[in-house]
């Protein structure tokens, strides 16, 4: 009688350390796969890994793309012609600064003369460009975000 006591209550604790450790594996296992996301959200190196995780890249790259948009995301207000350059209107509309944007017009990497060396969140800034004539459509980016601008004429 002792001996089935005793063997129920060794498989008890058998189940409950097998439990436990399954437990632990999956929290393992999920907090993997968080750091993995967040790193993909701060870090605009992770191309190198799209080729080996294509399925679940190709799942996830919408929802990831709509919360790096919270915390990236720049808009070009204005554009304006002066006599020898290119005045650009930037604002800054994410959650985290932005430094060393670039500048692109009709396709064509254009020399920018003064730049914004960090535009924080919801400032306005103005970038100067090298740029005489006509234009039809403007990119201002960086590596972590990108805005275009289409001339109204």
């Amino acid at each position: 009688m002792i001996e089935t006591i005793l063997g129920i209550l060794v498989l008890g604790v058998l189940i409950f350390i097998l439990i436990k450790a399954v437990g632990n594996i999956l929290k393992g296992i999920f907090l993997i796969f968080l750091a993995f996301l967040i790193y993909y959200l701060f870090s605009s190196s992770i191309q190198s890994l799209v080729p080996s995780l294509q399925p679940i890249g190709n799942f996830l790259k919408t929802p990831i793309d709509k919360v790096k948009s919270i915390f990236y995301n720049i808009e070009i207000v204005a554009a304006t012609q002066s006599k020898e350059e290119l005045v650009i209107v930037v604002r800054n509309r994410g959650l985290l600064p932005l430094t060393t944007l670039n500048v692109k017009i009709d396709g064509k990497d254009a020399k920018v003369i003064s730049n914004i060396s960090v535009l924080l969140p919801k400032q306005v800034g103005v970038i100067e460009v090298d740029w005489r004539g006509n234009y039809s459509k403007i990119e201002v980016f960086n590596k972590e975000v990108k805005a275009t601008y289409v001339s109204p004429l």
